[in-house]
């Protein structure tokens, strides 16, 4: 059923006018960006990335990347049932890969191995039609996931195939790829894809996220020259094909931040470009590891060598993730929590060096909690309103601040329910013997034996730290 609904959508789509198609993705697009997971998704990865571009750019910008993915999901389905007539008329080389294109025929079998690195920028799998272009011919294999349902995903791999290129599993292919590339041919892979538990850990626009290090594998044991090969939109349904050199026979690590480094200056430095990427998928998420939140959650990590190649270094690279805590108000003749809380802000700084800590306490703590304001423990203080009314309206209007996780030391359901108007797709906090905070997407459950020793404020909150993945020893320089 499903393999019919997306033939008959893909034939309608390829004898529709094109006038109406455009009208009806640009009529989509802003819908898309109703659906609040996806719109906060969007205007979060833009805000990280571009914190210093004015709000109305970003709206700008998440408006036309929606159009855009609409535009090409409407000719993912259409192209199978078009001639390649009318997919010559789409599509056009630029200058740039026509000379690259010419300098490797006349190589012949000198020719290197090639990795050609694709992003998910507008119409990406349109690089699937790249022979219609060029009468040069050489053979190139396509990494990808197979999907589950076994007919569809062979449906979807005729298609991908129908002019040439050969389309690898990353179950079952990897034989494949390695012959390709030993015999001195081509084989592309996305690169700029959220990799999981399988990637290694690097920054992208100064934010750590999981990365794949296959590309960059492929590169340093081949010998491979690395090239990024994009479709620039031009029009509706109307592309050029670009390329860009890389470099040959780079490292796996220097290959990993060189491709992440040339997507950065893409989008920052081209509109264009910017607007055509996928703002729409969790590029930076690292949801499935909640309990390691506290400290890097990845064994494969990439940061230092990273940094080092950017001119930095752990203790001055840029603070992108957004770490929100609220202290709990302790009354007036209570003491200060500031000297609970200091050791577990360092022991976090030391963990994760690129977090950005934002702390929200009572006026009554300000004095206390301002000499934390520092480079070892914190890097912003809010001063919490008197008024619950007044409360509320500072989380809710925080909300276009786009936190990435807030901990909440406040156990009480008011505070809970005030932190859940930032709409932060974490809210983490303790949960007592006894007690229900619903409101909390993860907690830490106290156990009873541990609150009977009558443990002191600092040792409850330790436990929760720990519970998140801080490292119960502190990290060493």
């Amino acid at each position: 059923m499903t393999i019919l609904f997306l033939k008959v959508s893909g034939w309608l789509l390829a004898h529709t006018p094109v006038f109406l198609l455009h009208f009806t993705a640009w009529l989509l697009g802003p819908v898309v960006l109703l659906l609040p997971e996806r719109r906060r998704l969007v205007y979060s990865n833009l805000h990280h990335a571009f914190p210093e571009r004015s709000r109305e750019w970003r709206r700008r910008i998440a408006l036309k990347s929606s159009r855009r993915m609409i535009e090409t999901g409407m000719l993912s389905l259409a192209s199978p049932f078009m001639p390649d007539a009318r997919l010559r008329r789409i599509g056009h080389f630029s200058p740039a890969l026509v000379d690259a294109l010419a300098r490797r025929a006349a190589l012949g079998e000198k020719a290197m191995p090639v990795l050609v690195a694709t992003t998910h920028i507008a119409y990406w799998e349109c690089l699937s039609w790249l022979a219609l272009f060029t009468d040069y011919r050489t053979e190139v294999g396509v990494v990808f996931r197979p999907l589950r349902n076994k007919k569809l995903n062979d449906w979807i791999k005729a298609t991908r195939e129908r002019h040439g290129m050969k389309l690898h599993s990353r179950r079952e292919g990897l034989m494949d790829v390695f012959r390709t590339m030993r015999r001195g041919h081509a084989i592309s892979i996305l690169f700029d894809q959220n990799a999981g538990g399988n990637g290694a850990l690097a920054t992208l626009f100064g934010r750590v996220c999981s990365t794949t290090e296959f590309p960059g594998m492929l590169v340093e044991r081949y010998k491979a020259r690395v090239v990024v090969i994009y479709p620039r939109r031009v029009g509706f349904w109307r592309i050029i094909y670009e390329i860009h050199l890389i470099g040959d026979g780079l490292s796996t690590v220097e290959t990993t931040v060189a491709l992440n480094r040339w997507l950065e200056n893409a989008l920052a430095n081209d509109e264009n470009l910017c607007a055509s990427w996928l703002w729409s998928h969790g590029r930076w998420h690292a949801k499935y590891w909640p309990e390691r939140r506290f400290a890097y959650w990845l064994e494969k990590n990439f940061l230092d060598e990273d940094l080092a190649l950017r001119g930095l270094d752990r203790a001055t690279m840029p603070r992108k993730t957004r770490f929100w805590f609220r202290l709990p108000d302790a009354g007036a003749s209570a003491p200060s929590h500031a000297a609970d809380l200091i050791p577990l802000l360092r022991r976090l700084r030391e963990s994760r060096p690129d977090v950005e800590i934002t702390l929200f306490a009572p006026a009554r703590e300000h004095a206390a909690l301002q000499p934390l304001i520092d480079d070892r423990t914190a890097d912003k203080l809010v001063v919490l309103p008197d008024s619950a009314a007044e409360t509320r309206r500072l989380f809710r209007g925080l909300r276009h601040a786009y936190p990435d996780t807030i901990v909440n030391l406040d156990e009480t359901p008011r505070s809970d329910a005030e932190l859940r108007l930032a709409r932060c797709p974490e809210l983490f906090g303790l949960v007592r013997p006894g007690r229900r905070r619903p409101k909390l997407t993860h907690h830490c459950e106290i156990p009873a034996d541990f609150l009977a020793a009558n443990p002191t404020q600092a040792a409850v909150w330790e436990k929760l730290f720990e519970h998140f993945g801080l490292p119960k020893e502190k990290i060493r320089e």
